[in-house]
């Protein structure tokens, strides 16, 4: 047997695919006992007894390596020496790098190729053509911001006479059908000559036109135009290349003085009057105040009570006139303090009265808009109006008591209404405070649990058109919700 195992030459390389898928232990243990009994001379016995083998199976492990089944040296493979990826795939990754994209960034530029790779293989073939990692950067450099937003181009004028043409999708192209109206009605020149506010790249016309755009696409607040700011087609409505950012549009009116915007709302309202007659020829104008909340932790406004959250919040108080025929607006002020709410309907009136050169029309309005004494003052200077009385107990009482013969019924020929006929008693009234007496109509049956009392100065007016002007009034305050 010692003999045998002297003459043949035996290969000393155990075979990878049924060797060394057999357990660690046995793997080891069976090395052992074969280099024992070939170059150690051990007789069969001495190695079965200290391996725990029979004979028979080291006869048959000795028999697997004569035949070449069991390599006890094998031949280590190696690998290809150049990597799988395609050399096409890796020159895409090495120009992606040169214009400063991390390994993320190149993967999700390949994937939107249809091109699957790791972003571990690409740090590798990165690696081997020489780069080195890219060093941490800021959101500016990655162009993104902190919600992971990218940032547009910082928006600038064109020169429409150096452009080529070209075509672009625009999300709402139906704004540059407003363009010649807005041509017409010389509005553009209108804000130059009032002078607002400008900045090296974004002149007073481009900023007037942003905000005039973000509500011809029927956005509420000018904060959310990040959703537009990367819109080419949308810039070039208003002479940019882009819009200007949130910042810019939410900030604009804080530069601008109050001069300036009633400066710019007396021209323009004097512009369109003569070259739109008709929208302003109503005989009724609707005042009304419109309280916009403002949420800020550290707001120095005033608290205001704002209807539309019924409830006390600070806020910036502002007043509206529309004329009620077109719904027209044709006066607005904002940040109207409360001490000065009383006075507002004056400044309206000299405000009206250097526009059209007189006030012959009825103004109209809640009983909180003014006070008594003032309804007396512009009766005085011979304006008109209507509004309603302060309710309070005793004045309900009474007008409950009259006498059933003494109210007479109308009907009001308001469409949709529900109570169209209504119950109604007129008297003459003198107001605390007040010299002038004034026409006061009592309204019940009208829908509400207690009278309405009705406060006019116009002698000739109808009872039935006072109440059909005032009761959609009533609906005014929606539309001017509507309007802002």
């Amino acid at each position: 047997m010692n003999s045998s195992r002297q003459n043949d030459t035996l290969e000393y390389n155990f075979n990878l695919t049924t060797y060394f898928t057999k357990p660690q232990s046995q793997r080891q243990k069976q090395y052992e006992a074969i280099r024992a009994i070939i170059l150690e001379q051990e007789s069969i016995k001495n190695v079965a007894k200290r391996f725990q083998y029979k004979v028979s199976a080291l006869y048959s492990l000795l028999r697997d390596v004569k035949l070449g089944k069991i390599k006890l040296f094998p031949t280590i493979p190696k690998g290809p020496q150049r990597r799988r990826t395609n050399e096409t795939i890796q020159d895409k990754i090495i120009n992606y790098r040169k214009q400063n994209l991390s390994t993320p960034d190149i993967q999700s530029c390949l994937s939107k190729e249809g091109i699957n790779v790791s972003a571990r293989t690409a740090e590798r073939i990165l690696k081997d053509s020489g780069f080195a990692r890219l060093k941490r950067r800021t959101h500016k450099e990655l162009g993104k911001t902190h919600k992971n937003q990218i940032i547009s181009q910082r928006s600038e004028n064109l020169d429409f006479s150096e452009l080529k043409p070209f075509n672009i999708d625009c999300p709402t192209a139906g704004i540059f059908f407003f363009i010649p109206y807005i041509l017409e009605s010389n509005v553009l020149d209108i804000v130059k000559k009032c002078n607002l506010p400008e900045s090296s790249d974004i002149d007073s016309r481009s900023a007037a036109l942003s905000m005039l755009l973000f509500k011809l696409i029927g956005q509420q607040r000018l904060s959310h135009i990040g959703a537009y700011d990367q819109e080419p087609g949308l810039g070039i409505f208003a002479g940019l290349n882009v819009l200007p950012k949130a910042t810019y549009m939410s900030t604009y009116s804080c530069r601008c003085s109050e001069i300036q915007l009633m400066e710019l709302q007396k021209k323009a309202v004097s512009s369109f009057k003569k070259k739109y007659p008709h929208f302003y020829d109503g005989k009724f104008i609707n005042l009304d105040f419109h309280s916009i909340p403002h949420y800020g932790t550290e707001s120095e406004m005033q608290k205001l009570w704002c209807g539309a959250k019924h409830q006390n919040l600070k806020g910036a108080n502002t007043v509206f006139a529309q004329d009620s025929q077109n719904n027209t607006i044709l006066y607005s002020r904002a940040d109207i303090l409360r001490s000065e709410e009383a006075e507002e309907i004056k400044k309206f009136i000299a405000y009206w009265k250097d526009v059209k050169g007189d006030m012959n029309e009825t103004l109209v309005f809640d009983c909180k808009f003014t006070k008594y004494t003032i309804l007396d003052e512009i009766t005085d200077d011979h304006i008109k109006f209507i509004t309603l009385r302060k309710r309070h107990a005793r004045l309900i009482e009474e007008a409950l008591n009259l006498p059933k013969k003494s109210w007479k019924k109308i009907y009001l020929p308001i469409p949709k209404r529900k109570y169209k006929h209504v119950s109604v008693y007129e008297q003459k009234v003198t107001l605390k405070g007040c010299k002038n007496t004034f026409r006061q109509i009592i309204v019940k049956d009208h829908g509400r649990s207690t009278p309405t009392f009705v406060i006019i100065n116009d002698k000739d007016l109808h009872v039935e058109k006072v109440l059909e002007v005032y009761a959609k009034r009533w609906h005014v305050e929606n539309k001017l919700s509507e309007l802002i």
